[in-house]
């Protein structure tokens, strides 16, 4: 038997949220999906061939490890690696055929030696500051660099881009100066004779938040694993989020009153209370300052998570309904309750990218449709057995 701590991957929902974005954006605007750290933690191997079969042309990772990765699975398709190749890469970038962001003309003269010397022209895209003062070119620069980068051998620049700091609030000033300064370079660059293939600015927050800065291709990220951006409008914008993390209660045993639970004894028993213990703690990616302030469910209701969260396991006071060997859910649904990465976010005091990329790869991604196979088959008829005891309903694509 496999550990049974794991993250579901509902893979008709990754589908679902393309299409939606797709409709968003319309069949003028190109979708480049963003699959950097593990697909937002997502699984790259589960994830990647659905967009691919979803007819993705193109893909952006952070670095240039990501992409050999997306090549060494077979991937054909663009890559883009959204940040400057350091120094060193160049041979990588050119070897993988990467598309590079470049920020002046040092960066492209690097990049295109390495491509010229193989035979080759390299895309790469002038990524241009506009408010994120991360990289890229100063505005008042644009023009210029443009024309530096235009006389090296081994590149050309098919790409004109940006990238927004505030798209994920609905109404920012600061996003709508971002928008308008990039537009203003842009025709800048247009006004000096210089064409582009892609024109793009738009991350998920862009996308949802700024139809306006959809140009000729978007970036969604976030959103394509089913998670809008702005916490307010999750629920309303049709997303389905793409992943479930699961585990089983391994333990059950009775603490007395006033006895504390875990590590610093930060929780102690009201009154004699039984406890879980669940394999899945702070080395899975829960993050340890949720001590205290989890909830878990199981069969259809919600547990408190008591005591410290530990490296591997973390417990949850709960009541006799709870055998051995139920599943307990800490993202995604059981029964009518449902908890989701905006929850943990908000009780952790930060933002789903984080709770969704933290979770370490000791935790299998499984497709949702397989993952009843991780449970021990005793477990398994246990589980089945209680859930018709109950009403309650084991793992199916409806309690992701």
């Amino acid at each position: 038997m496999i550990r049974p701590t794991h993250a579901t991957i509902d893979l008709d929902a990754l589908r679902s949220n393309l299409r939606l974005l797709r409709a968003t954006v319309g069949a003028e605007v190109a979708v480049t999906a963003v699959v950097k750290a593990d697909c937002y933690g997502h699984g790259t191997g589960l994830c990647v061939p659905v967009l691919r079969a979803e007819g993705v042309d193109a893909f952006a990772v952070a670095t240039v490890e990501e992409g050999e990765e997306l090549r060494a699975m077979g991937v054909a398709e663009r890559i883009i690696v959204m940040a400057p190749a350091l120094e060193g890469q160049e041979a990588q970038f050119a070897d993988a055929r990467l598309e590079a962001f470049v920020s002046n003309e040092r960066m492209a003269r690097a990049l295109g030696a390495a491509a010229d010397a193989r035979g080759f022209v390299l895309p790469v895209h002038l990524f241009v500051d506009t408010g994120m003062a991360r990289n890229g070119a100063a505005p008042a620069d644009v023009v210029d660099t443009l024309r530096s980068v235009a006389g090296i051998r081994g590149v050309e620049t098919v790409g004109f881009c940006s990238h927004f700091a505030t798209s994920d609030e609905v109404e920012s000033e600061f996003a709508h100066a971002q928008l308008a300064l990039f537009e203003r370079t842009y025709r800048a660059a247009l006004d000096a004779g210089f064409r582009f293939r892609d024109v793009h600015m738009a991350n998920s927050g862009g996308i949802l938040n700024l139809p306006a800065s959809h140009f000729t291709r978007v970036r969604p990220g976030l959103a394509l694993y089913g998670y809008h951006p702005t916490a307010e409008l999750q629920e309303s914008s049709g997303l389905r989020p793409v992943m479930g993390l699961r585990t089983v209660v391994a333990n059950i045993y009775d603490v007395a009153e006033g006895r504390s639970v875990s590590y610093g004894r930060r929780w102690h028993a009201p009154a004699t209370v039984p406890v879980a213990t669940l394999p899945i703690g702070y080395a899975d990616g829960l993050p340890r300052v949720l001590t205290n302030n989890l909830d878990v469910l199981i069969r259809g209701r919600r547990y408190s998570e008591v005591g410290t969260v530990c490296m591997d396991e973390i417990m949850v006071a709960l009541d006799r309904t709870v055998e051995i060997g139920d599943v307990a859910t800490l993202i995604g649904g059981s029964g009518s309750e449902r908890i989701d990465a905006w929850e943990l976010a908000r009780r952790a005091g930060t933002i789903p990218y984080e709770i969704c990329t933290s979770i370490s790869r000791r935790v299998p991604r499984v497709d949702l449709a397989e993952a009843t196979a991780l449970y021990h088959p005793a477990l398994e008829r246990r589980r089945h057995s209680s859930a018709e005891a109950d009403g309650a309903s084991p793992i199916s694509p409806t309690t992701v």
